[in-house]
């Protein structure tokens, strides 16, 4: 599989666990800011095919969330993925 087939595959599935974490906020079932997550969301989304995007999240994930919060773990791995597909 190639770097950019891999990175796009791993992008769809974070993609699909933030929408289920804002779901999840909705329902009072996780303290996650929904915008932090909507953000991160439409982040995620635009770099589905624009390689020279700056990313911002990863920012976001490293500031306010808990170090060992898996869901900000994936997606910092996914930054480096995407850094690496640039």
């Amino acid at each position: 599989m190639s770097l950019e087939a891999k990175y796009k595959k791993k992008n769809i599935d974070i993609q699909q666990r933030v929408k289920a974490e804002m779901e999840s906020v909705k329902k009072g079932q996780s303290k996650k800011n929904y915008e932090q997550l909507s953000n991160i969301l439409e982040e995620l989304e635009k770099m589905m095919n624009n390689k020279c995007l700056a990313l911002c999240y990863p920012r976001i994930i490293v500031d306010s969330w808990d170090f060992n919060d898996n869901l900000g773990l994936e997606l910092l791995d996914l930054a480096e993925l995407y850094k690496r597909w640039k």
